[in-house]
């Protein structure tokens, strides 16, 4: 029942082109992607495996089309481009998700969040300067404790939530400032594929919060959060028997 609208700047090559149809495959409307020479598109191989004592180890090597071993990454530009997109809008969504600190990506968010949409922002390893001021636009902040394992700036911040995923040992929560909450792993002995459990997790939960009627920071309630990370908790979990991020589609 959501309508997504991916806001991409992708190259035209083989394989940009190729996310765009798979994008538009799995449902989304693609208003706001574009395929040219000025655009970039980012190839991860991911390997799985265990290190000597069992536990997962994730390799994760970055390059783009043309067998270069770099990202090539392009994005709205903030002096001029993100706000042209904003000033064409003519909707506002209820939730702006944004996972890069990129300049455009912060005035989008500060704007949408001014006009009422719910901005969740999920960091990964991250100049922490960017991340920062990514945090202040933000409503929900979501992130690995692999990734970033030092929660201590959250202590600055009681306007927002925050979730913290510890792997194997579950989850926890804070919520404007009240303290950390943490809620136990939902097990599953059919494990074939971790990769994407995290964006399961993200997608159940907001999805969860609109059931609730609490796409607001200003609607949410421990319990409420709470209940929904729960749900999300068991999607996520039933997501790693599958093969690939986007296995569970549809099952």
């Amino acid at each position: 029942g959501w309508k997504t609208y991916p806001l991409t700047k992708l190259d035209n090559s083989e394989e940009g082109l190729k996310m765009t149809e798979s994008l538009k495959e799995f449902g989304c409307d693609c208003r706001f992607v574009t395929n040219n020479e000025d655009g970039g598109t980012t190839l991860l191989t991911i390997q799985h495996g265990l290190d000597e004592n069992g536990d997962k180890q994730t390799r994760v090597m970055h390059g783009s089309p043309g067998g270069s071993r770099f990202p090539r990454r392009r994005f709205l530009r903030e002096r001029d481009q993100a706000p042209a997109f904003i000033k064409s809008l003519d909707f506002v969504p209820d939730v702006f998700f944004f996972d890069d600190p990129a300049a455009g990506h912060r005035f989008i968010a500060k704007e949408l969040r001014a006009k009422g949409s719910l901005v969740f922002f999920e960091p990964e390893k991250t100049d922490e300067k960017a991340r920062l001021k990514s945090i202040n636009v933000s409503d929900v902040v979501k992130f690995s404790e692999e990734n970033i394992p030092d929660v201590s700036f959250t202590d600055d911040f009681n306007d927002k939530l925050f979730i913290q995923t510890l792997g194997a040992k579950g989850l926890r929560f804070n919520l404007k400032g009240q303290g950390w909450v943490n809620l136990p792993p939902v097990e599953n002995d059919n494990v074939a594929d971790w990769d994407g459990a995290g964006d399961w997790t993200t997608s159940a939960f907001l999805n969860a919060l609109a059931e609730a009627d609490a796409l607001s920071i200003k609607r949410l309630t421990a319990d409420v959060v709470k209940d929904a990370l729960e749900k999300a908790q068991v999607m996520a979990s039933k997501s790693v028997s599958f093969m690939g991020s986007k296995g569970m589609i549809g099952k």
